[in-house]
């Protein structure tokens, strides 16, 4: 049997706006944000999905909430975005300036170098394809789940053999991926 599980990407904040790196600090969506989740919500509109799942973070919450107002959500705090550490909340300039040897070490390594006292690139994507896996596993019929671009590349990634930074998505869209069989 083929199932559908839709990556969706949380709407946009004020920190996305600035293109800083803030994965583990929890803030909420703007108006922009608030403007995309609407598009969605008529996106999914006709969309049966039958379960939701959505990362702890305020920005995902917020999303999921506009989008499906009416159903249970999941929450699941692996699914949340990969913590940069010092890097939380500033942006490559500023990255550049302050932590110039650091930041030329994460270009040239990204997957390798982790920044000051950031998440490890492995195990966040160790955590994010356990917690795939699980939810994939232990549910039936086709899933949405409200997330982030790190999470959902990871997930990408892993199901398609894609490279990870060949994947983009805007905050007002979504990807689908079919599955068989509770496999991937």
């Amino acid at each position: 049997m083929t199932r559908k599980i839709y990556l969706i990407r949380h709407g946009e904040t004020d920190l996305n706006k600035k293109k800083c790196f803030y994965g583990s600090l929890d803030v909420s969506i703007n108006d922009t944000g608030k403007q995309q989740a609407q598009k969605l919500k008529v996106d999914f509109k006709e969309i049966n999905v039958a379960t939701i799942f959505v990362s702890d973070m305020k920005r995902a919450k917020e999303t999921a909430e506009i989008i499906f107002p009416k159903q249970t959500k999941i929450v699941k705090a692996n699914l949340s975005e990969k913590g940069f550490g010092k890097w939380e909340g500033l942006n490559a300039n500023q990255i550049e300036a302050s932590y110039p040897k650091e930041w030329q070490k994460w270009l040239d390594e990204p997957f390798d170098y982790t920044p000051p006292e950031a998440e490890k690139f492995k195990e966040f994507r160790k955590r994010v394809l356990r917690v795939y896996r699980e939810i994939i596993q232990t549910t039936t019929g086709d899933i949405a789940i409200v997330c982030h671009l790190g999470v959902i590349r990871t997930i990408v990634s892993e199901v398609k053999q894609l490279d990870f930074w060949s994947i983009h998505l805007a905050q007002d869209a979504w990807l689908e991926l079919e599955i068989e069989n509770n496999l991937k």
